[in-house]
C-alpha cells in the first residue's frame, strides 16, 4: 500500500510541475502539455482505484482473521505494484498509443533498443548490443498480455495442444538440431582376455535445421468507441483476435507445411504406417487401427498419440471393439494424461489408451488421403522466435473511426527422425 500511495504521490507531482511552470511563465498549457498532464491524471485515477481495491482487501482480510484466523501469505500489494502498473501501461498503450506514455510507464514496459517506430511493441527484453536508443517507443509486453496471446494461440488448432517440444530462441539464424541412429550396431560378446574389436558400422548422425518463417495476423481493426470505453477489456480483445489469427496460421502450416519456403508440416515428415484395404476410401477399420500402433516401434509407443481431423474422429468412435464396447474411450483425458471429466476444452479422447488429439487441419477421410497421425510426438520440433511484434496504426484508418492492430511472429516446424520413424501415419485406400 506504501509503495503505491508514493508512486501515485509521484507521478502527481510529475503533472502538478506542469501546472506550476505554467503559472510561473504566466501561460496556458501547451497541447503538448495538456496531453502529457491528462495521460498523467489518467494514471493517478487508475492508481487510486488500484490502492481501493487493496484498501478493501486488506480490510476484508483483517475481518477473515479475527474470525478464522490468519490466511496463507500471499503477495497482493507486490503484485499490485509490479503487474498492476505494467497492465495499466499496456491498456494505456492499445487505447491512445507509445506517445501518451509517461516516464514511469515507459520504464515499467522497459525500454527497448531496436529502431522501431512509435507505435511499435517488442516482445522481447531489451537489449543493450545496439547503436538506438528506444525512445521511439518499443516496448516489452506485459507477462499478462503476452499469456493471453500464447493462450488464444495454443487454444487453436491441435499441433500446440499436442505433446509437440517447443523451442524458444531469443534471435532467428538457422538453428541445427542432430539425431543420431544407432539401431543397426549392436554389442557381441567377448572372451577373456581378448581386445575387444572396433564395430563394423560408424554411428549415423544425421540432422535437420529449424529456420524462422515470419507469420502474420492480418489487421485486426477496432472501433474507436471500444478502444475509449474504460469498461471495454481492450487487452483481452486484441490478444484474443491476434492469438487466434496467428495461432490458426501457424497450425495449418506446422500440420501439413512442404518444407519448401514454409515450415515442414508433420504430415508431411511423417512416414506412411499403414494403407487401408480396398475400399476403404472414407473409414478404417478395428485392424487399421491396431497396425498402425504396431508399426511404430516400441521405443516410441510410451507417449504416443494419435491425431486425428474431427470427423474422422467420428468414424472412429462409432466403431467397436471385439467385445461391442466404443473404440474410441469418450472419457477425458488430459495433456498429462490425468482424468479431466467435464473440461473437454483441457481434454481429449483415447483410442486402444492413447490419447487423442483433434486438429481441423488434418485431412478429413477420402481416397489417398492421410487421415491419420500415431507417435511419439515430442519429436516433433516447434521452434519461436522470441521477436513477438505488436502494431498499433493509430492514424491510418481513423476517416473509419478505427484503430489497426497486427502482430507478427517468427517460427518454424519439423519432425526429428534419425531413420526409425517416430510418427507414421495411416492412408486412406484410393479405390
Amino acid at each position: 500500500m506504501k509503495q503505491l500511495l508514493e508512486k501515485r504521490a509521484k507521478i502527481f507531482e510529475e503533472a502538478r510541475g506542469l501546472v506550476l511552470k505554467a503559472e510561473q511563465e504566466t501561460r496556458a498549457l501547451t497541447p503538448e502539455e495538456q496531453t502529457k498532464y491528462d495521460a498523467i491524471m489518467s494514471d493517478v485515477k487508475a492508481l487510486g482505484e488500484t490502492i481501493e481495491r487493496s484498501r478493501q482487501s486488506s480490510e476484508f482480510n483483517a475481518e477473515l482473521d479475527k474470525s478464522v484466523g490468519p490466511l496463507a501469505p500471499a503477495a497482493t500489494a507486490t503484485r499490485a505494484t509490479g503487474s498492476d502498473l505494467r497492465e495499466v501501461a499496456m491498456d494505456k498503450f492499445l487505447r491512445n498509443g507509445a506517445s501518451t506514455l509517461t516516464d514511469e510507464q515507459r520504464s515499467a514496459l522497459g525500454r527497448e533498443t531496436v529502431g522501431l517506430g512509435k507505435d511499435q511493441l517488442h516482445f522481447r527484453a531489451a537489449s543493450p548490443l545496439s547503436d538506438v536508443t528506444g525512445t521511439a517507443g518499443a516496448y516489452t509486453v506485459p507477462q499478462g498480455f503476452l499469456a493471453e496471446l500464447e493462450v488464444a494461440m495454443k487454444w487453436f488448432g491441435g499441433i500446440r495442444t499436442s505433446k509437440a517440444r517447443i523451442i524458444r530462441t531469443a534471435t532467428g539464424n538457422q538453428l541445427p538440431w542432430p539425431s543420431l541412429n544407432d539401431t543397426y550396431n549392436t554389442g557381441s560378446l567377448v572372451a577373456e582376455n581378448t581386445q575387444i574389436q572396433q564395430a563394423s558400422t560408424e554411428m549415423s548422425f544425421s540432422h535437420i535445421t529449424l529456420g524462422a518463417y515470419k507469420f502474420t495476423s492480418g489487421l485486426v481493426l477496432v472501433p474507436i468507441e471500444l478502444i475509449q470505453d474504460s469498461a471495454f477489456d481492450v487487452q483481452a480483445f486484441v490478444a484474443q483476435a491476434l492469438g487466434t489469427r496467428l495461432g490458426r496460421s501457424q497450425n495449418t502450416y506446422f500440420t501439413a507445411g512442404t518444407g519448401a519456403s514454409q515450415p515442414t508440416g508433420v504430415l508431411t515428415a511423417a512416414a506412411l504406417g499403414v494403407t487401408g484395404a480396398t475400399g476403404e476410401t472414407a473409414k478404417w477399420v478395428y485392424n487399421d487401427i491396431v497396425n498402425l500402433t504396431h508399426s511404430v516401434d516400441p521405443a516410441y509407443r510410451a507417449g504416443a498419440q494419435f491425431m486425428l481431423h474431427d470427423s474422422t474422429a467420428a468414424v472412429t468412435e462409432q466403431m467397436l471393439d471385439g467385445n461391442g464396447r466404443p473404440l474410441l474411450n469418450s472419457s477425458f483425458i488430459g495433456i498429462n494424461n490425468e482424468v479431466k471429466a467435464g473440461e473437454p476444452g483441457k481434454a481429449t479422447y483415447t483410442i486402444l489408451g492413447y490419447p487423442v488429439v483433434i486438429n481441423n487441419d488434418m485431412p478429413t477421410m477420402a481416397a489417398n488421403a492421410k487421415s491419420a497421425l500415431f507417435g511419439d510426438f515430442t519429436r516433433f520440433l516447434i521452434r519461436d522466435v522470441m521477436d513477438l511484434m505488436l502494431v498499433r496504426f493509430g492514424e491510418k484508418y481513423m476517416d473509419y473511426g478505427q484503430i489497426g492492430f497486427a502482430a507478427f511472429s517468427r517460427s518454424d516446424s519439423n519432425l526429428q527422425d534419425a531413420g526409425t520413424h517416430p510418427i507414421k501415419y495411416f492412408a486412406n485406400s484410393a479405390t
